[in-house]
């Protein structure tokens, strides 16, 4: 069983470096055009479901990918959500630098509540889906959480970008969980496809 943990396509916030969390901001016209290129890559395999966090910037992704792959229905999973960041969602990186220069506290959800959601999601997906590959479509923060997991800290100590629409992929056989390749781009998830 393959599970591929996939970005949403890119918002107009992403661009200007803001911290999206919970907000629920839109794709913009190149994130709809990387959805659509990302589910190109991914046609021609099977996939018995794509499941999305219900922001709408996942869930448009999730959509655009599903009708590429020939998936009928995009399943909503709560625990796929992005990372809570409270008062520092929506700021500028030079507004969240006057923010905490100016001494503010804010909350914003601890990294081990999110890997367990994530994981705890991931485990429901591997019993309902058993043997079957599937697509989930999260965010930035989430996955990262994730990958740190199967990489001792890498993502987050060598300070990796995820892309947005990035494909990694989690393989799981006989009750163990492996991270394959992660951070792809659909052009090298293409590439390594065609290698196989």
């Amino acid at each position: 069983m393959r599970i591929l943990l996939i970005r949403h396509g890119e918002t107009d916030w992403n661009k200007q470096g803001r911290y999206q969390g919970r907000e629920d901001i839109p794709l913009n016209e190149t994130g709809l055009q990387q959805a659509l290129i990302c589910g190109q890559a991914l046609k021609g395999e099977a996939y018995a479901a794509v499941i999305a966090s219900p922001l709408v910037r996942a869930k448009k992704t999730a959509e655009i990918i599903a009708e590429t792959v020939g998936v009928n229905k995009v399943l909503i999973e709560e625990d796929l959500i992005e990372r809570d960041f409270d008062k520092i969602s929506g700021l500028t990186p030079q507004e969240r630098k006057a923010f905490l220069d100016s001494g503010q506290v804010y909350y914003k959800e601890p990294w081990d509540v999110i890997l367990d959601r994530m994981m705890r999601c991931i485990k429901k997906c591997t019993e309902k889906f058993y043997d079957e590959d599937i697509i989930l479509v999260s965010h930035g923060a989430s996955i990262r959480a994730v990958l740190d997991e199967f990489t001792d800290g890498k993502i987050t100590s060598e300070k990796i970008k995820l892309k947005n629409t990035c494909i990694s992929i989690l393989e799981y056989k006989n009750g163990i969980m492996k991270l394959g390749p992660y951070n792809l781009s659909s052009k090298e998830y293409g590439n390594l496809k065609n290698e196989e």
